[in-house]
């Protein structure tokens, strides 16, 4: 083997290797960005609106929308903040993130599913069905700022917010 050869061996492994590295580089940063986000996603599904204002700082850094819960009757409005890769259950049973004591509304009735910089509204089976923007809804739907949640005849409205431009 001749000079010129092993050089160009050389060359061509030194560039296998770094090619390698950064490749290595770019997925493990991804896999542990991921990895963050779900772990943030997770600790904020189980925050509820009405605690402290570090609590609610915190929900808009890593939110992508805002869902505003308003009951019939009642001046105060719930803010319910959904971060990335999250979901976020409605119902009358205690177990779901928003809970609405209301006979008309399942005991899960609904999810919002944050994927990507996208939510989708999805029905879950509901007895007394679904309505967005007045209109009946039986599958998964994409929602946008301003889409307004009702389950018809009931006490109360979710006002969707999107906080991603």
């Amino acid at each position: 083997m001749d000079a010129p050869q092993i050089v160009l061996t050389a060359g061509v492994g030194l560039a296998v290797s770094l090619v390698t590295a950064w490749v290595t580089h770019v997925l493990t940063r991804r896999q542990e960005r991921h990895k963050y986000e779900r772990e943030v996603a997770s600790k904020l599904a189980e925050l509820r609106s009405t605690e402290s204002g570090v609590t609610q700082t915190m929900a808009t850094q890593y939110a992508q929308a805002c869902l505003i819960v308003q009951r019939e009757g009642e001046t105060e409005r719930d803010r319910v903040f959904i971060p990335v890769g999250c979901r976020i259950t409605l119902g009358r049973g205690p177990e779901n993130h928003i809970v609405i004591d209301d006979r008309r509304v399942s005991k899960q009735h609904l999810a919002f599913r944050a994927l990507g910089t996208t939510t989708y509204l999805e029905p879950l089976s509901p007895t007394n069905g679904l309505a967005l923007n007045g209109n009946e809804l039986t599958e998964p739907k994409k929602l946008k700022h301003g889409d307004v949640i009702t389950v018809p005849g009931s006490s109360f409205s979710v006002a969707f917010v999107s906080l991603l431009s």
